[in-house]
C-alpha cells in the first residue's frame, strides 16, 4: 500500500523555531496542545478547527521528543502523567520564571 502523501504545512525548521519562540514567552511550562493552540494564534489559522488542532499537537509532541533530545527542552510531568515543557539554559538547567 502505498504511503499517504502529507500535507506541508510547515517549512523547514518553521515548526521547530515557533515551538522554542512559544516556549521562551511561556511563563510556566506548556503541554504540546498549549504550545500547538499558541502556533495556531501566531499563524493567524482557524482555532476553530478541532481536526487541525489535534494533527498539529501530534507534531508537536513528536518535534519536542526531538528537541529533549538534542538536550533544548526539559519536560515534567503532573499527576495525571501529562508532560509540560520548557527550555533549558545554557547550563543544562530548566529556565527559572
Amino acid at each position: 500500500m502505498p504511503r499517504q502523501k502529507r500535507e506541508v504545512v510547515f517549512g523547514r525548521g518553521e515548526l521547530t523555531n515557533g515551538i522554542l519562540t512559544e516556549l521562551r514567552h511561556a511563563e510556566e511550562p506548556m503541554g504540546s496542545r498549549d504550545v500547538a493552540r499558541g502556533l495556531i494564534t501566531l499563524r493567524c489559522d482557524d482555532a476553530r478547527d478541532r481536526k487541525y488542532l489535534t494533527e498539529l499537537t501530534r507534531r508537536v509532541s513528536k518535534a519536542l521528543r526531538n528537541l529533549k533530545q538534542e538536550g533544548v527542552v526539559h519536560s515534567s510531568p503532573d499527576n495525571r502523567g501529562n508532560l509540560y515543557w520548557e527550555i533549558l539554559r545554557r547550563n543544562g538547567k530548566p529556565h527559572e520564571t
